[in-house]
């Protein structure tokens, strides 16, 4: 059942809720991913290539993680999967803490994926699709990563800031507890104030098994979406990951302007992602991706162009900013309305996995070309992998328009 909608901007409570949370826990993340390839590279002293075999061991983990935890969210509802990630990535950042070599910092990866973000994000996109009509579901998903990038533009910001004052590389250790820290209040947050959402559905409708990720794993148009998102997932966590250390260590840019451009990203959601939503609400969820790969490609061409600050701050705070929310708003409601209403987390699950899927090979590729050198064969790479998105994406909407696939998705429904 969809539940009680409140009043408030026509959004259920649940959605305001999440927003808050995800506020909290993208300000922990934030305090920990864009400088945790510098910490474990220039001050544990883990080579770089190494450090995207851990990222890439994190991604591998989360990937058999959403495999389990979308069936598991549709059986037995999506809050408790999203404290058991929240639980599992306070633990994970913690242990990040102490990691003294590649051992160490291999095995927290491997922790850090089984508990993260597939699992979280995946059954808290279940709860909005919920409890949101289709018709306002791109805005709400919208609304929630307004305040998931208020915590992502402060929290590198924050980091990069103190990281300097401070003018000691111990620092970084201090952010990644203090990033547990917050992991754990969003899990008590959850716990007192958010309602479980799963729709409740007759006995003749089963929610989980293997028959369910077959079939979504035999319905051509997510299929070819899966495809597309893996693809641009693909050029996303690449230059999260590699723009950092590619600044700093190519480009000579101090940390704390690091932190501005990883921080402008999320000032540009913050003002731009609901209009944006709005747009999506109104379009073609696969016409707009169609723009989210064309943007994607401009950013990456901006990036092969150009070697300097500037030109960072314009392919990622503009061209990569615009890209990602399309990319992560539009990518799911598709995802939501592909779905049949019993295997919704199933689904959202697996689009969730094209993240974890991408993030697998991306920092592998860009530690082992920047430690070779070649930053641009990085940006070569992604300009092909937007592009091959989408042709994917053109052959996404011919499928979609095709009345068989109409029929299909009407008998999975019933």
């Amino acid at each position: 059942m969809l539940g009680k909608l409140g009043t408030s901007f026509g959004f259920d409570r649940r959605v305001w809720l999440l927003l808050v949370a995800m506020l909290a826990f993208r300000f922990g993340q934030g305090m920990y991913f864009p400088f945790s390839t510098i910490h474990f590279h220039n001050v544990v002293g883990i080579p770089l290539s190494l450090v995207g075999v851990g990222l890439a061991s994190l991604a591998a983990a989360s990937v058999v993680s959403g495999l389990v935890s979308g069936p598991l969210s549709d059986r037995y509802g999506r809050k408790p999967l999203m404290l058991a990630a929240l639980v599992g990535s306070a633990a994970a950042f913690c242990a990040f803490a102490f990691v003294e070599d590649f051992a160490g910092y291999l095995l927290v990866s491997v922790m850090a994926g089984l508990a993260g973000n597939t699992t979280f994000d995946a059954a808290r996109n279940a709860m909005v699709a919920d409890v949101t009509p289709p018709g306002r579901r791109s805005r709400a998903y919208g609304l929630v990563r307004v305040g998931s990038n208020v915590g992502w533009a402060t929290g590198p910001m924050v980091a990069g800031l103190t990281a300097a004052s401070a003018g000691s590389q111990g620092i970084y250790r201090t952010l990644f507890l203090c990033a547990s820290a917050l992991m754990t209040l969003v899990a008590v947050v959850l716990v007192l104030a958010v309602e479980e959402s799963l729709p409740a559905l007759s006995k003749s409708a089963p929610r989980v098994g293997a028959s369910g990720l077959r079939t979504a794993l035999t319905d051509g148009p997510f299929v070819v979406l899966l495809a597309s998102g893996v693809l641009l997932y693909y050029v996303f966590t690449q230059d999260w990951q590699a723009l950092p250390i590619y600044a700093k260590n190519f480009l000579a840019v101090p940390d704390s302007r690091i932190g501005l451009f990883l921080g402008a990203n999320g000032l540009m959601v913050i003002v731009l992602q609901l209009p944006i939503s709005y747009a999506i609400d109104r379009a073609s969820k696969v016409v707009t991706l169609l723009v989210g790969a064309t943007l994607f490609a401009a950013s990456s061409a901006t990036l092969l162009l150009t070697a300097s600050f500037l030109g960072i701050l314009l392919a990622f705070a503009l061209f990569f900013t615009l890209a990602e929310m399309i990319l992560e708003v539009a990518g799911a409601a598709l995802a939501a309305e592909l779905a049949p209403v019993r295997l919704r987390g199933t689904y959202l699950a697996l689009f969730g996995m094209c993240f974890g899927a991408a993030y697998g090979v991306s920092p592998i590729v860009a530690g082992a070309l920047l430690e070779a050198q070649l930053p641009d064969i990085i940006w070569q790479i992604q300009l092909s992998a937007a592009g091959l998105a989408a042709i994917a994406l053109v052959v996404l909407r011919a499928l979609s328009r095709h009345p068989s696939a109409i029929s299909k998705q009407q008998r999975a429904d019933g």
